[in-house]
């Protein structure tokens, strides 16, 4: 049988504040859980005193809603940003592989992208994310690529996204854009070939600090572009 060449090029995106133009997750949190414990657990995150995968877990511990429950109010407060979908048509159009790495939740991001989202689009897209487990006391959060993680010393993310950068490549990906706005991104412009960072955002300052190039944005139409205009070196 014969296979399809690998495509010279592949995205990999964050979901929460930069595929959507809300954080998601955050709003789960803020709506089920209370503002007070979100805005608790987000203040021992700043004071260091949670790492990433801490926040993810520590949002929830106050969530006892339904999946139903999760989905449906995902499916209504997503608002995709202008160009994603653009984004990955491009990727699409070409047969160049789209990995949106969320810290976030399968079950919210595939609730949102089902909501707003052509299925075409959507079959498009692979989703690499944390798990909810929903049940008694309060939701809590299992992380399938935590051993993946570790194994490419990181520890503090619990779904470090170089693995999927790591994963392109191994299938013959030579080149990768990588999107995000957040903490846990810095894994994810260390390891890409070309850096998008989120306008204002965290990631657009620690880019600047650190010396990575990178481009901001506010839409993803420009990353679309680039996509689309890519050629192999």
């Amino acid at each position: 049988m014969n296979l399809p060449a690998p495509s010279p090029i592949g995205v990999v995106c964050d979901f929460d504040g930069t595929a959507t133009l809300l954080d998601i997750g955050d709003e789960i949190s803020r709506h089920f859980g209370g503002v007070a414990h979100w805005e608790s657990e987000r203040t021992r995150f700043a004071r260091g005193e949670l790492d990433t995968r801490g926040i993810i877990e520590g949002i929830y511990t106050h969530v006892t809603a339904s999946e139903d429950e999760v989905r449906a109010f995902a499916a209504s407060a997503a608002r995709l940003r202008p160009g994603f979908a653009e984004l990955v048509e491009a990727c699409r159009a070409r047969g160049a592989p789209f990995i949106l790495a969320s810290g976030g939740l399968r079950q919210y991001v595939e609730a949102a992208l089902e909501a707003h989202l052509s299925p075409e689009l959507r079959a498009h897209i692979e989703i690499r994310a944390n798990e909810a487990i929903f049940g008694p006391p309060h939701l809590r959060v299992r992380f399938p690529w935590d051993e993946r993680s570790r194994a490419m010393d990181c520890a503090a993310c619990g779904s470090c996204k170089r693995v999927a950068v790591a994963d392109l490549r191994a299938k013959g990906t030579s080149w990768v854009l990588g999107i995000g706005d957040g903490f846990a991104d810095r894994c994810l412009v260390a390891s890409a070939d070309q850096a998008f960072a989120k306008s204002g955002s965290y990631l657009e300052r620690h880019c600047a600090g650190s010396g990575i190039a990178h481009e901001a944005f506010e839409s993803l139409e420009r990353a679309a572009a680039v996509v689309r205009e890519h050629r192999a070196r």
